[in-house]
């Protein structure tokens, strides 16, 4: 039996040494693998960030609405507006924050695609503004878009009761 001490001791040492080895490989596959998908998020927000822009195409006046076509005018194709980016999208009337209804915004904004989005005049409820901004005595006013990332544009409007 004086010579099975050795043995067991060399094989525990292997098993100690093999799990040891496991453990490093999986803790640094994970690592890398979260580094991967941080960078190339980081990488894709960067490129968002420089690339993407929305512009207003048309505006035109509704009853109790001003509407706006914006369009994504980015110059990558593989930027896209996704609806959460669309809802966190600034919209200003004459400088102050609207914070207009995006419930009914359902789809991404790829690159050359357009949306219409809206500004209400009236305090009706029933129309589906939840801010109105009485616009109905001003002769101009100033439209502009902000996105999460990217550069917007601003859009003056003269109006003109419907």
């Amino acid at each position: 039996m004086k010579g099975a001490t050795p043995i067991i001791a060399v094989i525990l040492l292997l098993l100690i040494t093999i799990a040891a080895g496991g453990s490093t490989y999986l803790w640094i596959s994970k690592t890398q693998s979260t580094l991967f998908e941080r960078t190339t998020s980081g990488v894709e927000e960067s490129t968002k960030d420089v690339y993407g822009e929305i512009s207003i195409g048309t505006v035109w006046n509704k009853t109790t609405l001003i509407c706006m076509t914006i369009r994504n005018t980015s110059d990558n194709e593989e930027i896209t507006y996704t609806t959460n980016d669309l809802e966190k999208m600034a919209v200003y009337v004459d400088e102050v924050p609207y914070d207009f209804n995006t419930s009914y915004i359902a789809t991404d904004l790829f690159q050359g695609y357009f949306l219409s989005v809206c500004v209400c005049n009236t305090t009706d409820s029933s129309v589906g503004c939840n801010t109105p901004y009485l616009y109905s005595s001003a002769t101009s006013i100033t439209l502009e878009v902000d996105p999460p990332y990217g550069s917007g544009d601003t859009y003056v409007y003269q109006y003109t009761s419907s």
